[in-house]
């Protein structure tokens, strides 16, 4: 999560870079590399692994957050014998707090119920502003992400749920609700109820309702930190009809927001 004045700077790069021509390439991108940000941190992007975290300069974080992780012992268990089956995704940024302390515990966790390297794919993402969250091989395409960590939970193909960000109560105890069957919402519940209203066909009528809709999830919105970072999202993947109306639904809810009524103004501009 990146505290609210970086991401509006980031909104107003990403309105900048989304305006500007783009230039046609062939080059093919790698499935998994690593850079370096403007401060010079190595930053991996792609399909990655936990032996990797382990390493310098990821192991300062992912090694002490690993070890000093107390696993819920008595949940754990009884999610052992449910996640023999199950494939794992596991979204992060090597650049984000909340991956760094939460992506060990997640393998700490699946280590101690026995779960094997081969059924966990580890993707690392961009945090860079015409990327934001995005990965080179982009593995996050069709999975509606807008938060990192994200872990994923799979029978077969069919996703059984997901964790986001961080855990509702605790990463064993969600985990066995997802596997378990059990009623299971995960943080940042606002976002879902848009994703699914965008799956509309058309989005004008969305635009005239967007007083009525601000209403309804008025209640599951934890801050205007949420919308933000997802209007961000959208942008990035240059889906600028929706993130205008996630823009303007935050505008109504917190109407005394600078930030985003900058941001919509000159989005309405082009």
């Amino acid at each position: 999560m990146k505290p609210i004045h970086i991401i509006s700077a980031i909104s107003i790069i990403l309105f900048i870079a989304y305006c500007t021509p783009k230039m046609a390439t062939h080059s093919t991108i790698p499935a998994s590399y690593e850079v370096k940000d403007n401060n010079g941190n190595i930053i991996l992007l792609g399909k990655s692994t936990r032996q990797r975290l382990a390493q310098p300069p990821f192991d300062a974080w992912f090694v002490k957050n690993y070890n000093t992780y107390l696993v819920d012992s008595n949940t754990a268990d009884q999610l052992k014998p449910l996640l023999k089956n199950k494939r794992f995704l596991i979204f992060m940024g090597t650049w984000c707090g909340d991956s760094r302390r939460e992506v060990p515990r997640m393998y700490k966790i699946l280590d101690y119920c026995g779960v094997k390297a081969s059924q966990i794919q580890l993707i690392t993402m961009n945090n860079h502003d015409t990327a934001y969250k995005q990965s080179p091989g982009h593995e996050e395409k069709g999975l509606n992400l807008h938060r990192v960590p994200d872990l994923l939970v799979f029978d077969n193909d069919h996703e059984q749920g997901r964790i986001v960000e961080s855990p509702v109560v605790s990463l064993e105890k969600d985990l066995l609700a997802i596997v378990s069957g059990q009623a299971y919402e995960p943080r940042y519940k606002a976002i879902p109820r848009l994703i699914q209203l965008f799956q509309q066909p058309s989005l004008s009528s969305i635009q005239s309702r967007l007083p009525q809709i601000a209403d309804t999830i008025k209640p599951l919105v934890s801050g205007r930190g949420e919308l933000l970072s997802y209007g961000h999202v959208l942008l990035s993947a240059h889906q600028l009809d929706k993130a205008l109306l996630v823009y303007e639904l935050s505008n109504i809810l917190f109407p005394s927001d600078s930030t985003t009524a900058a941001i919509l103004q000159r989005l309405k501009r082009q």
